[in-house]
């Protein structure tokens, strides 16, 4: 008996208030995250005054996160697995948690039972016929908190798009659910900048036809797919799909021929952007969602040839080192899947690991090519692991270069302003005649 044969399935929705008052004090509680964040049961539940010491565990979460508000302090407390912009003073603060983790570990916390969870908070899309919602554009660590969390509350979305892959959750599964019909939380692109298209320009020179894809969200992977357009049988591996994907279909560049794993389609942990490309997975059999220990497996990533994968970083030193997460002490992000995916394109046939960047911060103040890291930055990628490093002032491979020529390779690529500064500081950590 198919349960959407026989009922209409909204009748059963709850108010939202009604949906979270199953959470009791002292759960461990994961929060679905990006564009699929439940902003509607958040609200609800920061609006229980009765709880207390309920851990609420979540990779980015899009809006406003009311339940880290200093006044809740005691009641909710957040423990981001990778952060942003919303939660960074919180846990500055101390009000809140972060925990460093390669995203492909992430899915094991849940499923070992190492992070115990008693109920999940999730926006799913409606059931369909066969009475199966879906995760919708955010599988990444939901797949695994679905199948871990014996409570399910869900907010169920008209709006939220049907994905394909592994991000089905039978409606039957669901133990409360409010019913909503809301716009997803989207990022609509900035005009490029000119930094970011010298970038663009440089990135692209190193992607051949052929070449399998992994790239995040923003101004320097936006120019550099701008610069792909004309590209043939590129395929796509990734953690995160973007607009700029979506333009890369539409010019016929992606084609996924070539690929050794889930060859014709576009494989992904989660999307995130604009309204048009929550538009372009919705229902659409070429894009396949998996968790994110399956898009980010080492394994997986290398067994596709031409893998190129570009990241960022926050501060690099002469010797390679890579901050990513963190300005000094103050948690920025999070390790996310950057060494998943730069091992991965590392071992690759005919991979190109690449971490692209502006040279500078702060409006041109500071360099991000630096003697040594900050105290208190932590090294999401080690010396040992960097290939290529892109800033708008040029490319360089660092991979089987000794110190002395590192620090000579990076300094050419740093802001002129500072070349002068960072090799006398050098000259003073090693002595090298630069």
């Amino acid at each position: 008996m198919r349960t959407t044969d026989t009922i209409d399935w909204s009748q059963r929705a709850e108010d939202p208030q009604d949906v979270v008052a199953r959470i009791r004090s002292g759960m461990n509680v994961f929060v679905h995250g990006s564009a699929a964040t439940p902003t509607t049961l958040l609200d609800a539940l920061a609006r229980r005054a009765d709880l207390e010491g309920v851990h609420l565990y979540h990779l980015h979460l899009e809006g406003e996160v009311g339940f880290a508000e200093a006044r809740h302090a005691g009641r909710f407390r957040s423990v981001s697995l990778f952060t942003g912009e919303n939660l960074r003073a919180a846990i500055a603060e101390g009000r809140a948690d972060y925990v460093p983790v390669f995203l492909s570990e992430v899915p094991a916390l849940f499923t070992s039972g190492r992070i115990r969870l008693d109920a999940a908070l999730l926006q799913l899309s409606p059931p369909d016929r066969h009475g199966l919602c879906t995760l919708g554009p955010s599988v990444d660590a939901a797949r695994a908190a679905a199948d871990a969390a014996p409570l399910l509350l869900c907010e169920i979305n008209q709006r939220m798009p049907r994905t394909h892959g592994n991000s089905v959750v039978p409606f039957g599964r669901v133990s409360a659910f409010a019913s909503t019909d809301r716009p997803l939380h989207a990022h609509r692109a900035q005009p490029e900048t000119e930094v970011e298209g010298r970038i663009g320009e440089l990135v692209a020179e190193l992607v051949e036809d052929r070449a399998c894809l992994q790239m995040g969200i923003g101004g320097i992977p936006d120019a550099v797919m701008t610069r792909l357009r004309g590209k043939r049988d590129l395929g796509v591996h990734t953690e995160m799909l973007s607009d700029g994907f979506v333009d890369l279909f539409e010019s016929g560049a992606i084609t996924n021929k070539y690929k050794s794993v889930h060859p014709g389609r576009s494989v992904t942990s989660f999307a995130r952007g604009s309204q048009r490309v929550f538009d372009f997975v919705h229902d659409n059999p070429l894009v396949e969602f998996h968790s994110c220990d399956r898009t980010n497996d080492t394994s997986l990533i290398r067994a596709n040839d031409g893998v190129v994968a570009i990241n960022s970083a926050l501060q690099v030193d002469l010797t390679g080192q890579v901050c990513a997460d963190s300005m000094g002490h103050r948690i920025y992000s999070g390790i996310g899947g950057q060494m998943d995916f730069l091992r991965g394109a590392a071992l690759s046939q005919g991979g190109k690991p690449i971490l692209a960047f502006p040279s500078t911060a702060a409006k041109g103040t500071i360099s991000r090519i630096v003697s040594e890291l900050t105290p208190g930055a932590g090294v999401v990628t080690t010396r040992g692991h960097v290939h290529w490093i892109v800033t708008e002032h040029g490319a360089v491979n660092l991979h089987g270069l000794a110190l002395r020529e590192r620090a000579d390779a990076l300094i050419s690529i740093a802001h002129p302003d500072f070349r002068a500064e960072i090799r006398r500081e050098l000259r003073a950590i090693r002595h090298f005649a630069l």
